[in-house]
């Protein structure tokens, strides 16, 4: 992942580099300790900052398999280092010289298009674990005057943006396969005919304007009866909340699966017997069904006030 995205840059240097006999290109750490008279190029990958995108892009879709990805910002420090071949002043002269030639090729190297759209870090591995989108230069330092250890220094800094994953981790999706169209009379109607409740007390909560079957199978194709997931959502646990009676029991816990039966579908709630010390809300919350008993499209909502006593 960014391991190999430093690596993979370092040996894009190595080769444009490989006419200047007197470098190194290395990659972090160091620092380059170069002998008299040559020079070394460090690699190090030195920062990281996460990528303001919207939610969806979070996610990598090629069809049949999804994973989760990580957007990020990088920071590549590209540091080099020449040792003069002696301290006199001419000697000083044209290793600054040198240095500065070969900060020139380093940049100009690394501002082709496809370093650029960052098309030049693909590595043969299909599912590498990342993928570098931009890289571009941001700010460069060359150092006047050697250092207390006698070195000539530069720096280039760029700045590049990837996505980066663990590999051999995705997801299988699903495929839709057929649309079912169904007309309704809005607004979608949820009522309740007792909305306070207190322990042991049930309500029915009518629901109108649902079409009554949709589709099952898409080939050969076929109509079934169309059904509700309605559950209890609440501040309390699980197992203090109120309840749904009847219907069938739903794939998903605390889910409960009823037909729609026209021209209203009446669904009953069921206080928690044990009696409360202080008052709350509870909500029956209605969702289409889908054919294998899970909840589908969220439809609605109705509030139920529970009161101590």
């Amino acid at each position: 992942m960014l391991g190999t995205i430093e690596q993979k840059l370092t040996s894009i240097l190595g080769d444009d580099l490989a006419a200047r006999a007197h470098l190194d290109v290395l990659e972090a750490p160091g620092p380059p300790a170069p002998v008299a008279g040559r020079g070394a190029v460090l690699v190090a990958l030195a920062e990281v900052t996460p990528a303001s995108l919207f939610e969806r892009e979070q996610f990598n879709f090629n069809g049949a398999q999804s994973r989760r990805i990580l957007p990020l910002q990088f920071n590549v420090n590209v540091d080099y280092a020449l040792r003069p071949a002696g301290n006199n002043a001419a000697q000083l002269a044209s290793a600054r010289e040198l240095l500065l030639n070969d900060i020139s090729l380093i940049g100009h190297g690394l501002a082709r298009p496809e370093l650029i759209n960052g098309k030049a870090f693909a590595v043969t591995d299909p599912d590498p674990g990342f993928r570098v989108l931009t890289f571009a230069l941001t700010t460069g330092a060359l150092i006047r005057d050697a250092d207390a250890d006698g070195l000539l220094s530069a720096r280039l800094q760029y700045r590049g943006s990837a996505e980066i994953w663990p590999p051999g981790v995705t997801q299988d999706e699903g495929e839709i396969l057929a649309i079912d169209t169904v007309s309704v009379a809005l607004p979608l109607s949820i009522v309740a005919t007792n909305p306070v409740l207190r322990a042991g007390q049930s309500a029915i909560v009518n629901t109108r304007s649902l079409p009554t079957s949709r589709l099952q199978t898409r080939e050969p194709s076929t109509s079934g009866p169309l059904q509700l997931a309605v559950t209890v959502l609440s501040d309390a646990p699980p197992a203090q909340r109120g309840t749904i009676v009847g219907g069938s029991a739903g794939l998903e816990t605390g889910f409960r699966i009823i037909d729609v039966t026209p021209p209203q579908t009446a669904i009953t709630y069921q206080a928690p017997a044990a009696a409360l010390s202080r008052g709350r809300v509870e909500y029956v919350a209605v969702h289409l069904a889908t054919p294998d008993g899970h909840r589908g499209v969220f439809i609605g909502s109705i509030a139920l006030r529970l009161e101590p006593g």
